[in-house]
């Protein structure tokens, strides 16, 4: 897991792999849900200081929001004129949405991971 956090690494790592990496926010995290009480805690305690990683995925998922809805309308003007366009207006929707989701459950997260335990 932190050999990928050097770009050199990645580097080298197949196309789609290094896509998913790209768009996964949570790709280079560590479970803290499985294995023994100890193992929980440092994966937990390594996910808090590395919590950092998740703002570049945030700003991410937020200009590929704020892109898709920016194409919306020219899609849907488009769609007005011809139905074939309105195919690619509802993906252009779907993928708004899909978009904003991303960001702000990784913005929760984000948030969630910087809160000291009681």
């Amino acid at each position: 897991m932190e050999r990928l956090l050097n770009g050199e690494a990645r580097s080298r790592l197949p196309l789609a792999r290094q896509i998913l990496i790209y768009l996964d926010p949570f790709a280079l995290f560590k479970d803290a849900s499985q294995g023994p009480q100890r193992a929980r805690e440092r994966a937990l305690s390594y996910n808090r200081a590395m919590r950092w990683m998740l703002l570049p995925y945030i700003r991410r998922w937020i200009a590929i929001a704020a892109s898709a809805a920016l194409l919306i309308s020219p899609a849907e003007a488009a769609a007005a004129q011809q139905a074939v366009f309105a195919i690619p207006m509802v993906a252009l929707a779907v993928a708004c949405c899909i978009a904003f989701t991303v960001a702000a459950v990784t913005v929760a997260v984000y948030l969630l991971l910087g809160r000291r335990a009681v």
